[in-house]
């Protein structure tokens, strides 16, 4: 059997066919888009279609990631988050800018069937303008922020405040609560590292509340939008929606997210220094009696030795969270012929706890889907089964 293709890979169980329903990016350049295939057993698996039908209602440009799945009872409609690049003559509305280069956002598509077609509620993403008034936006200051030569007392007088580029949504259903986690892009959050004495552009897993009444319209027509408390205008009247911080390098350091802040001087400045914080899923489990609030994540590319899974644990689905001191709790392994493992989710089956995630068995291939029995014993006692390669099932 060969593997199965795949990338940020979410698994929904749809008790209706007792199935698993995997969604995951695809490298399609057609009307469709986001693999969908399904499986009994998690391990072997049977391609469906493409989820998304594109041509209809359509915002985005390209770059289309990281498709989630969720099946609402109160409407029997399956609905399909996911994130995108603006089309060109958009970006101005969502960034107030004409050039905001990674300008991504997070889309909503439904469908009857957990096998699609879905289509996109309106021809706009959320409605949702994520901004962070205290980052000083060094890239309006420097012509080049990597480089050695700069004069660092100049990021002081940087112009404050930026909008967020959204990719990587995942939804946290906590009782009567709705929770939209997502990942900050790295592009336009550049950060002076104290420790390493430059500018690392980095992406945070950030987080804010829906409101929940697009979730009970019986007719699947509404878009999910956040909160009012999460509202915000400026003195010209222009949105600058509040987030909430979760996972950050900087709020608890540990050395494996360090796998690309020389990226600019080993690649002879056709790179930047990064950090990425990406691919998060949130999830409870009872631990010693208590309910405890988990999230798994992925730091660094993909292509790197040092990408990986983290998971952190908090009291509130908000935070704080506190990192696994052991992290990461996948990762390469070349002794295993194992590598880019990361952005998964997790999935429950016969009372047992699993990680399903994307991986390669060489560094030259393209990703594949791979599934880990995930044991969490305590916040500080945490460890993965073997991971193993999904195969597909041909006709």
């Amino acid at each position: 059997m060969k593997s199965v293709i795949g990338a940020d890979p979410y698994v929904l169980f749809d008790k209706k066919s007792g199935y698993f329903y995997c969604y995951a990016t695809s490298n399609t350049k057609h009307n469709k888009t986001f693999y969908i295939y399904k499986s009994k057993d998690l391990i072997k698996w049977e391609f469906v279609d493409y989820a998304l039908d594109t041509l209809k209602n359509n915002w985005g440009k390209d770059w289309y990631w990281a498709p989630e799945c969720y099946y609402n009872p109160h409407n029997n409609h399956y609905y399909l988050f996911y994130s995108a690049r603006l089309k060109d003559e958009l970006t101005k509305e969502y960034f107030y800018e004409d050039n905001y280069e990674e300008n991504c956002k997070i889309g909503v598509a439904v469908s009857t069937s957990p096998e699609g077609p879905f289509i996109n509620i309106t021809d706009r993403p959320i409605d949702y303008y994520p901004y962070d008034p205290n980052y000083l936006d060094v890239d309006k200051v420097y012509k080049n922020t990597f480089s050695k030569d700069i004069d660092l007392s100049k990021r002081l007088s940087a112009p404050k405040g930026v909008y967020l580029s959204s990719i990587d949504v995942n939804l946290f259903f906590d009782e009567d609560r709705i929770y939209m986690f997502y990942s900050r892009c790295c592009y336009r959050n550049c950060i002076f590292d104290e420790e390493y004495q430059k500018f690392i552009e980095e992406s945070n897993i950030v987080a804010v509340e829906l409101d929940t009444s697009w979730w009970f319209d019986k007719e699947a027509k509404t878009m999910p939008t956040i909160k009012k408390e999460y509202l915000s205008y400026n003195n010209n009247n222009q949105r600058q929606d509040k987030f909430i911080n979760i996972i950050t390098y900087h709020n608890e350091k540990q050395a494996w997210e360090n796998g690309h802040i020389n990226d600019y001087d080993n690649n002879f400045g056709s790179k930047r220094n990064r950090r990425w914080s990406e691919g998060s899923t949130t999830f409870t489990k009872m631990l010693n009696g208590e309910k405890v609030y988990c999230i798994t994540y992925s730091c660094n590319n993909y292509q790197n030795a040092l990408y990986g899974v983290g998971i952190a644990f908090s009291k509130n689905a908000l935070g704080p969270y506190k990192k696994y001191e052991k992290n990461p709790i996948i990762h390469q392994i070349k002794e295993e012929s194992l590598y880019s493992t990361g952005h998964g989710t997790i999935i429950e089956k016969n009372g047992e706890m699993y990680y399903f995630l994307h991986g390669r068995d060489n560094v030259e291939h393209d990703r594949t889907l791979y599934l880990a029995k995930i044991n969490i014993n305590s916040t500080t006692d945490v460890s993965v089964d073997k991971v193993e390669m999904c195969k597909l099932i041909e006709e």
